[in-house]
Formats: structure tokens, C-alpha cells, sequence
């Protein structure tokens, strides 16, 4: 897996990915959003232990507590074996440091 570090108070970017889906292993305390649209709606709360799977498609965010750092295990789930997903499967539709 790839493990994501958010910062107290810090958010990754809003984005979607066509090729690959994921699950997420909280390992920390943590929130995220999802959407199939582009409205990210509320935050949704995690505990350690919880999972969370993303289909192909889905927007989803990752969001640190105020409190502290959130840390996920990313897993990905490629659709198609002969075009396995990479970095640049990422849409980043808003990012906080203009990726």
C-alpha cells in the first residue's frame, strides 16, 4: 500500500481516477469526503481500522482532523490489467497546493 500523511487541518486534493479504484485503511483518526458528482458534500469521520472503498470514478478527498495527523494505507484496485493505473490517472478537480 502507499501510505498518505495529512497534516492537522490539511487536505489533499478533490479528485477521481479512471482506472483504477481504491481502498483506504484508516490507521489514525481522519475524515474524506466522496461524491459521484463534483460536490463534496459533508466530511465524513473515520476511526482507526475503518475501510473505505472508492469505485472507478468517484471523487473522493482525504481531510486531517484539526487535531491531528491522519495517516491512510492507499490500496489500488487497477480495472484493466494491460493499462494499469499511474500518477498521472489522478483529475485533480481543486488542490490546496495547485498540482
Amino acid at each position: 500500500p502507499k501510505i498518505l500523511v495529512v497534516c492537522p487541518g490539511q487536505r489533499l486534493s478533490w479528485q477521481y481516477h479512471n482506472r483504477r479504484a481504491e481502498r483506504w485503511r484508516f490507521l489514525t483518526h481522519g475524515g474524506y469526503h466522496r461524491s459521484h458528482s463534483d460536490n463534496e458534500g459533508q466530511v465524513h469521520h473515520a476511526e482507526p481500522d475503518d475501510i473505505v472503498q472508492f469505485a472507478t470514478g468517484e471523487r473522493h478527498r482525504l481531510v486531517a482532523l484539526p487535531s491531528g495527523y491522519t495517516l491512510v494505507a492507499e490500496i489500488w484496485q487497477h480495472t484493466n490489467a494491460k493499462y494499469p493505473s499511474e500518477e498521472s490517472d489522478i483529475v485533480r478537480l481543486q488542490d490546496d497546493y495547485k498540482r
